[in-house]
């Protein structure tokens, strides 16, 4: 399935009162600083300078990872990826260093920094760089704001779901319900980022709840490791996994995630949706509202206070039929508990209980479809927006002079060719670089 999602980048674009430039992953859904490109190809703005105009890095589908772009110290791996573009090949050959010191210090085309300007080391007049997330209470935006990022928060996949599930509100078969088992619980991937989903499949299995759900997991995950084979990581979570293979195997495709599922949805009554994140910060994806959208109530396994998240936007939750204190338990393990306490609770409720619940579902796909839903997601963003970007054309040129200062200090204008010169060079201007932590907004949510 082909999921245009510059669809969404050109939109966001189009809402900015003032040129930017973003960067985008490409691939899709990649976190690999060498996958940052820019959504089109810059040449062709009439009224500013390039380095005039703020730049976005977009880092709005996947959850941010601080501590895994904390590497612009890293000179070999920076200069490895610099050696393998076109411009490091054509500025420096053989020798990376050469080439990429000149790229620091003298480029003038912000096409060649896609890369760098992640690293916030750049050659912009802008002092800061627009990052564009979708979390909240997150330690690691906190971190990119105090190393001259400026955090911008939208919720993203609010905007996927409704383009990828618009037909589910016209879809008459979902209102055509036979119900055989009260839970659908996709658990497709159990990747390290996600493993605490092998401790939720293990309670599961341990509160002989495995009949009531139409479930499946991956036997081998993404990165081809078998679950007879996988070491896990957090020790919290540690499981027999050889056990879980008797769970219905998962072979679906990444992609189905944009798609749903009707005969899915029509056979079940709840989703019990287990999203990517799990621990302090909130970052709801397409899983969550894949459910809304087709009118199923739900459990949502996620970070703490996800229910109260949701109902800032809207939607109505489940507390007034079944216990939903999951949601405000700190500790993942305990909170895993306490979902299949609630599972456990729910295959016992009455016919009266699934009445309010089924209006409660009617009003979240009504909400999710609604204008108003779509106006405050949008009027978010744009508001968050003009914020940051009216932030950064009122503080450029600081960085752009102090590296212009320390370049001439160092002689790097006459390109210098001892390697060892060059590195301790970079490193000093790196330090004074960080250094500088001019106050800025702060976090703009």
């Amino acid at each position: 399935m082909n999921i245009p999602l510059d669809n969404l980048y050109h939109w966001i674009q189009g809402l900015a009162r003032h040129p930017v430039i973003l960067y985008v992953f490409r691939p899709h859904g990649s976190k690999d600083i060498s996958d940052l490109k820019p959504l089109y190809e810059i040449g062709n703005e009439k009224y500013l300078k390039f380095s005039m105009i703020p730049n976005i890095v977009c880092h709005d589908q996947e959850p941010l990872d601080y501590a895994s772009h904390e590497w612009d110290h890293d000179l070999e791996r920076i200069s490895a990826w610099y050696s393998t573009t076109h411009n490091g090949q054509g500025h420096g050959g053989r020798d990376p260093i050469t080439g990429l010191k000149k790229l620091l210090f003298y480029i003038k085309n912000p096409a060649l920094s896609r890369g760098l300007t992640y690293l916030g080391i750049h050659q912009w007049d802008c002092d800061w760089i627009i990052l564009l997330h979708s979390e909240i209470n997150s330690g690691d935006v906190e971190k990119f704001s105090h190393n001259k990022f400026l955090p911008v928060y939208y919720w993203c996949h609010a905007v996927l779901a409704r383009d990828w599930y618009r037909f589910a509100q016209h879809d008459v078969r979902l209102h055509q319900k036979n119900i055989k088992k009260t839970f659908l619980v996709y658990c497709r991937d159990w990747t390290p980022m996600r493993e605490y989903r092998l401790k939720f499949l293990d309670l599961l299995l341990a509160a002989n709840l495995l009949d009531d759900c139409k479930i499946s997991t991956q036997h081998t995950n993404s990165q081809g490791v078998h679950l007879k084979d996988y070491q896990i990581q957090d020790p919290r979570l540690v499981v027999d996994t050889a056990r879980l293979l008797s769970i219905p195997d998962n072979n679906t495709p990444a992609t189905a995630s944009a798609d749903y599922d009707t005969d899915d949805f029509v056979s079940t009554a709840v989703s019990v949706v287990l999203e990517t994140v799990v621990d302090s910060k909130i970052h709801l994806t397409e899983k969550t509202l894949r459910a809304i959208a087709c009118g199923h109530a739900f459990v949502l396994v996620a970070g703490p206070e996800s229910l109260a998240y949701l109902r800032r936007y809207g939607f109505r939750t489940f507390g007034s039929v079944f216990d939903e204190s999951y949601d405000t338990e700190k500790d993942t393990v305990k909170r895993l508990e306490k979902v299949i306490s609630t599972m456990q609770q729910i295959k016992n409720l009455l016919e009266s209980d699934w009445q309010e619940i089924n209006e409660i579902a009617a009003h979240n796909r009504s909400r999710f479809f609604s204008e108003d839903f779509v106006n405050q997601v949008r009027d978010e963003l744009t508001s968050n927006l003009d914020s940051a970007v009216e932030f950064c054309m009122n503080n450029r040129g600081e960085l752009n002079w102090e590296s212009r200062k320390i370049a001439r200090k160092h002689g790097l204008g006459k390109l210098l060719s001892h390697d060892m010169k060059v590195k301790n060079t970079l490193i000093e201007f790196r330090k004074q670089r960080l250094s500088r932590n001019r106050s800025g907004p702060g976090i703009i949510k």
